[in-house]
């Protein structure tokens, strides 16, 4: 009996979540330009997002609209996008070692990341230690204001 409950409990819930889609938001569109401001500082949010990132661009596809995403890092996220693990605690090991497996994995699928060069030289991260998904620019912000120009919408995330 209890277990029917908890099963009919959760029905409501699978049945809104088949009928849940972006129609209205993606009539008419084609192609969605997006681009992510990352600024977050904690290796685990930084890892989750990614993850959020990838399951966008997977349901943008689902609803027949071919995304262009770019994720540009910048302030002390930049220090995740390196080979060079100095100065990341024992204790974030793990999630940086995450979001780099993510990045790859989602650069494969043609989203394109990069590390805002003021940050690289703020944090004294060499450019050439990026993992290679990721593309170092000489400023974050003026790559941000180009591709907004270009018609992507800005998503800041902090």
């Amino acid at each position: 009996m209890a277990a029917a409950m908890a099963i009919a409990a959760l029905l409501p819930s699978v049945v809104r979540a088949e009928t849940l889609n972006d129609r209205a938001a993606l009539a008419g569109l084609h192609v969605a330009k997006t681009i992510f401001l990352v600024n977050v500082r904690q290796p685990v949010a930084v890892e989750h997002l990614i993850q959020v990132i990838g399951l966008t661009e997977r349901q943008l596809r689902a609803q027949k609209v071919t995304p262009r995403i770019i994720v540009v890092f910048i302030g002390p996220d930049v220090a995740f996008l390196t080979r060079d693990r100095r100065g990341i605690p024992y204790t974030d090991e793990r999630a940086v070692a995450n979001i780099q497996k993510e990045i790859a994995g989602l650069a494969r699928q043609g989203i394109r990341f990069q590390a805002c060069g003021v940050a690289l030289h703020g944090m004294d991260v060499n450019p050439r230690t990026l993992i290679a998904p990721v593309t170092p620019v000489e400023n974050g912000f003026i790559s941000v204001i180009g591709y907004q120009e270009k018609g992507y919408a800005l998503i800041p995330i902090s």
